[in-house]
């Protein structure tokens, strides 16, 4: 899981257990690692992820909105605020405090700079990662159940994790024999693999067979188009990854081949 989703569960954690409400940059770009480490312009989190359901775990508010409204509030030095510079710091050490705001502070340095951090060492009895917080944002799994619609319910799904000589023989030990359908998911697949497993199996897909789903002309692309302001969203490198993953976690047999 990409660090920023840990670190969101850990801050869920971490404001339940202090009984806050969270201020959540809503506009995060998920797909950045997909762009040089830079967010794209129009992307937001809830392209990504369940908003809804993400505020039925633990109380949100929007980064931009709240600060506009702090500098109304506490402008004028009114309103107390406790710093937290040490992800070391455990919630317990400040659960009691009576200021209005708790910020905390993560510096340049990695890895002790992800929030996650804070879920372990002293901190680890006490916060509890929900892990069922963070769903898959629903146009996605619209696409999700698309593909499946496109394939046989009864469908057995394999998960490639790299690629060597032997991930053809490996993938065939797993299943059950021809005659089933499997959906092929990772980064590891190629031509000539998709090649071998067809000729034994009844009919095999992979993400891109699907690619209609996402074109321009798609309910998909319409939607995020009209959701973004008219500007047009890429179906991007972690969209993929997550429908990928979606997909092979309905299939009937489950198979990880990692190398």
């Amino acid at each position: 899981m990409p660090h920023y989703l840990r670190s969101l569960l850990c801050s869920i954690a971490e404001a339940r257990y202090l009984n806050r409400t969270l201020v959540l940059d809503l506009s995060v770009c998920l797909a950045a690692a997909y762009a040089g480490g830079m967010p794209e312009e129009g992307k937001r989190l809830a392209f990504y992820i369940d908003i809804e359901h993400l505020q039925s775990v633990v109380g949100i508010v929007e980064h931009k909105r709240f600060w506009e409204d702090w500098d109304k509030w506490g402008a004028q030095g009114q309103l107390g605020v406790r710093i937290i510079e040490d992800s070391r710091v455990a919630p317990t050490k400040f659960s009691k405090s009576r200021d209005p705001l708790i910020v905390r502070k993560f510096g340049d340095v990695e890895p002790g700079n992800y929030w996650y951090n804070v879920c372990e060492g002293e901190a680890e009895h006490v916060l509890r990662p929900p892990q069922g917080a963070i769903r898959t944002a629903p146009s996605l799994m619209d696409i999700v159940d698309g593909i499946i619609s496109r394939m046989q319910v009864d469908f057995d799904s394999v998960h490639v994790g790299g690629n060597d000589g032997n991930l053809r023989r490996r993938i065939e030990e797993s299943l059950n024999g021809g005659g089933r359908q499997v959906y092929v998911a990772g980064e590891g697949i190629n031509v000539v693999l998709l090649d071998a497993l067809k000729a034994k199996y009844s009919s095999v897909h992979y993400l891109d067979a699907f690619e209609e789903l996402w074109a321009r002309d798609s309910k998909w692309f319409l939607e995020m188009k009209r959701l973004n302001g008219g500007v047009p969203v890429e179906f991007d490198g972690y969209m993929r990854e997550l429908v990928d993953r979606e997909v092979f976690l309905k299939g009937k047999k489950k198979v990880e081949v990692l190398v």
